[in-house]
């Protein structure tokens, strides 16, 4: 199937803002002074940009053929657990390894924690734990629902929970989620081409300055309230990346970082946090210094350890389980 070109810049800049984000948020975590701007930028950004992940993730698993692809719905749930279960065990493992062992200036990470992975997600790997809950569930209930009807039940039981303070567990962490995981399920085309570059535009604008609004008024984080912000942060996003991909150096830029998007989405904040730590210890507290340094080394560290890891199947297999095993039984067919 021929790559849709929008969706890995999508990914890339996707990836780009979790980043971002963290750096922002370490930085005044860390008590390092921060511009008026900063916490404001670092709230529009949160808004949208976890909840971009899970709708491409969603567009992505239903323009590929979604659990047909393995043929049985048990595969597919076998399939993504190994894949998403792997990365999400040895690098939460590798976090609280190091933040036990290492003084962090944001997280203070027990040794035992490990054994709680299983139901107490660490840093930004919960991603990985909500997204596997996600497919899984998509995965049942297509027995009986189409994926737009999927997606209208679990917001009924999100919001019915909301409001009834019932707990489901494990479930509850998928559903906040569902929503913008479904929307992504229920599109064969994100259609872009329709719509001209003004009306790109008037929704780029309208975006900013209503979660904008939300934000000094306040009203953030309040239900139905998030439910707009991420919707209008996924659609804002496709118009924004639409007209800037029609520069190539940005095409180029955010193709590049969708390539390795997996390990430095795995990896970014030991990086982000190690650099804080380091320009902080020699006394370099300056804002632009340490948003920029966190940027550089949370994006192109965790590259140089992909590229290393390509090399060695011992390293891969951890990024990419059933990828790295295919290539080795392909190797073993060629001898």
């Amino acid at each position: 199937m021929k790559r849709d070109k929008l969706v890995d810049c999508l990914k890339g800049y996707a990836c780009f803002l979790v980043v971002l984000g963290h750096v922002i948020m370490g930085i005044r975590n860390a008590g390092i002074v921060c511009p008026a701007y900063s916490e404001k930028l670092e709230m529009f950004i949160w808004s949208f940009h976890v909840a971009l992940f899970f709708f491409l993730s969603g567009y992505v698993y239903n323009i590929t053929g979604e659990w047909r692809r393995k043929k049985t719905r048990s595969r597919f749930i076998l399939y993504k657990f190994i894949n998403l279960g792997i990365p999400y065990i040895v690098f939460s493992c590798i976090y609280i390894i190091l933040n036990s062992l290492i003084s962090s200036t944001n997280h203070n990470n027990s040794i035992n924690d490990i054994i709680w992975i299983w139901k107490t997600p660490v840093a930004q790997y919960w991603f990985l734990y909500t997204l596997f809950i996600l497919f899984a569930i998509w995965a049942v209930l297509s027995k009986i629902l189409k994926n737009w009807q999927i997606t209208i039940l679990l917001v009924i039981i999100y919001y019915i929970c909301f409001f009834s303070s019932i707990s489901l567990p494990f479930l509850e962490r998928g559903l906040p989620y569902a929503l913008c995981f479904g929307i992504g399920t229920s599109l064969d085309n994100l259609k872009i081409k329709e719509i001209n570059n003004a009306k790109k535009i008037g929704l780029i604008v309208l975006h900013v300055l209503l979660v904008n609004a939300f934000i000094f008024t306040n009203i953030t984080g309040k239900p139905f309230i998030d439910d707009i912000e991420e919707v209008l942060g996924i659609m804002a996003s496709i118009a924004l990346i639409s007209l800037a991909i029609e520069r190539i150096n940005v095409k180029k830029i955010l193709m590049f970082i969708n390539r390795y998007s997996l390990p430095i989405y795995l990896l970014h904040t030991i990086f982000t946090a190690g650099i804080r730590t380091v320009l902080m210890k020699i006394g370099i507290g300056n804002y632009v210094v340490n948003v920029v340094a966190g940027i550089i080394l949370g994006i192109f560290a965790p590259i140089c350890i992909a590229i290393l890891a390509n090399k060695s199947t011992v390293l891969e297999i951890f990024f990419y389980p059933t990828k790295t095993v295919e290539k080795l039984r392909g190797e073993k067919t060629n001898d």
